[in-house]
């Protein structure tokens, strides 16, 4: 299968990585200050049996802010319209921020998911303590009123794009040297890119102030997870330094009936660390999960 860019209309010009392929629609997520190239060392193998979309959100990667917005609610309504775009139903696999904007998608627009794999989700923190200090700056400087805009843009401004990204996929990989030279070059292109978006700075700290409520309170969190319908497959990297695994413990014991996988040896980001085991994973679970479905589908 051959990825291909394109602009579609989806309450907005939305930039779109179409991978093709036919059978059930799969739609990716990404995370903050992620892109849709965050699903290539996937999304092919997926297209082999499925239709598969990958956009990049409202205000990250090729899409300029939508309304002015880019919190994860506005998000949310931007996934469920690129599925209407596509053809009315989705199955949504979401990383970080992407997976809480999938559960909002699920809850909100119930009609259109048929399904969920969350991908080390953005979730309740329980301990500032048990979390790497670094993953305690980057969640909490964006939220500095006034002052976190000026300091993003002042590390922005200390490193060069080849620097910031070095930096980011060690923080978030347990290897960062494993990774496909793919992943550093489509990262390298995106960060260069923030540097020609004036909006870039604005759309990551709205972004996650928006995404403060769920991860700060986890009564709200644990209600909006139990509005959940569709079969969904949880992933965590045990050695996830900005989402803690205690996270991913917690909702498995909210939602026993959620399939959980944990990756020893993994980090943050396990579509781009181990690409192959996370697939068999993912495979195995759908399988299971939509066999029938799929019978049905492929007459």
């Amino acid at each position: 299968m051959t990825m291909e860019r394109t602009t579609i209309d989806a309450g907005g010009k939305v930039s779109i990585l179409d991978y093709g392929g036919s059978g059930a629609l799969i739609v990716c997520v990404h995370g903050l200050e992620g892109s849709a190239y965050n699903w290539d060392l996937i999304a092919p193998d997926l297209a082999e049996t499925h239709r598969v979309v990958a956009p990049d959100l409202s205000g990250f990667g090729y899409t300029e802010p939508l309304d002015g917005d880019t919190t994860v609610e506005r998000n949310a309504r931007l996934v469920a319209d690129v599925i209407d775009h596509y053809g009315g139903q989705a199955r949504l696999i979401g990383n970080s921020m992407g997976g809480l904007i999938s559960i909002l998608t699920a809850e909100l627009y119930p009609d259109k998911v048929t399904g969920l794999v969350l991908i080390d989700p953005a979730a309740p923190v329980f301990s500032w303590l048990s979390i790497d200090p670094r993953a305690a700056a980057r969640l909490s400087v964006p939220l500095i009123p006034f002052f976190g805009k000026r300091l993003i843009e002042a590390y922005r401004s200390s490193v060069t794009p080849d620097e910031g990204v070095h930096e980011a996929l060690e923080f978030v990989t347990a290897d960062a040297s494993r990774l496909d030279e793919s992943v550093w070059e489509h990262a390298i292109e995106i960060a260069e890119l923030r540097r020609t978006q004036p909006w870039s700075t604005d759309s990551l700290v709205s972004a996650m102030n928006s995404i403060a409520p769920y991860v700060i309170r986890n009564r709200r969190f644990a209600k909006l997870i139990h509005k959940v319908t569709q079969p969904t497959l949880l992933v965590h990297g045990m050695r996830d330094a900005l989402v803690h695994v205690s996270a991913a413990s917690w909702i498995s014991q909210q939602r026993p009936d959620w399939t959980v996988a944990f990756f020893e040896g993994l980090g943050h980001v396990p579509m781009l660390e181990d690409p192959h085991r996370l697939l068999a994973v993912l495979n195995s679970w759908e399988t299971a999960t939509f066999s029938s479905q799929q019978t049905a589908e492929n007459r």
